[in-house]
């Protein structure tokens, strides 16, 4: 069983993915797995170097991120072309490691569950949700991003979200009347009494 956890900016979804970690429940990073798969892929990084050229390989090796950055979002051709190529290649790599974990509920996190297709790859979604206002003191806690860029951002993730199945989207309020401990616990015993 695959169950995806997703949230916009401050929600709370990676303290759900630490929980499930700590209780020892496998949890595949879709961030840290797509930024892994484009500096290791030799298909990802000859398909960057045809596509953008040599330039986008620093004089280190490593990829040249910000170069791609400019290039793509500069260009929403060039954006989507990078992200089917990341994502494609972030789903090849989540379905061999849900293999690896052959009969274990696993999760998988990603902000953007509908935009990746992973949607469609789960059994269920739970959606880690908070007041807006909340999220923003969050985000603004973590520093380095100016309040006008959070809004924007939580702006466009709301179609994100839309998006999602309702038909198997649970939704876990993140607020100061439940616990997210609680929460996961209590999704956690409905999974294990189902399988």
């Amino acid at each position: 069983m695959l169950i995806g956890i997703t949230g916009g900016i401050g929600a709370g979804k990676s303290v759900v993915s630490r929980i499930l970690r700590l209780k020892g429940y496998p949890v595949y990073d879709c961030d840290l797995r797509a930024r892994i798969l484009m500096e290791n892929s030799e298909d990802i990084r000859q398909a960057l170097v045809s596509r953008f050229g040599e330039e986008v390989i620093s004089d280190d090796g490593t990829l040249d991120r910000a170069l791609i950055a400019t290039r793509v979002f500069a260009n929403s051709e060039e954006r989507d072309w990078l992200n089917r190529l990341v994502h494609g290649a972030v789903r090849d790599d989540l379905s061999k490691w849900t293999d690896e974990h052959d009969g274990a509920v696993c999760f998988v996190e990603s902000a953007i569950m509908v935009t990746s297709g992973l949607d469609r790859m789960c059994d269920a979604i739970w959606l880690v949700d908070a007041p807006q206002e909340v999220r923003m003191a969050r985000a603004i806690g973590r520093g380095g991003v100016d309040p006008e860029n959070i809004a924007l951002r939580m702006e466009a993730q709301r179609g994100e979200f839309d998006g999602l199945p309702p038909n198997k989207t649970i939704i876990i309020e993140n607020t100061d009347q439940r616990s997210l401990l609680e929460q996961t616990d209590i999704r956690l015993e409905v999974i294990v009494k189902s399988s």
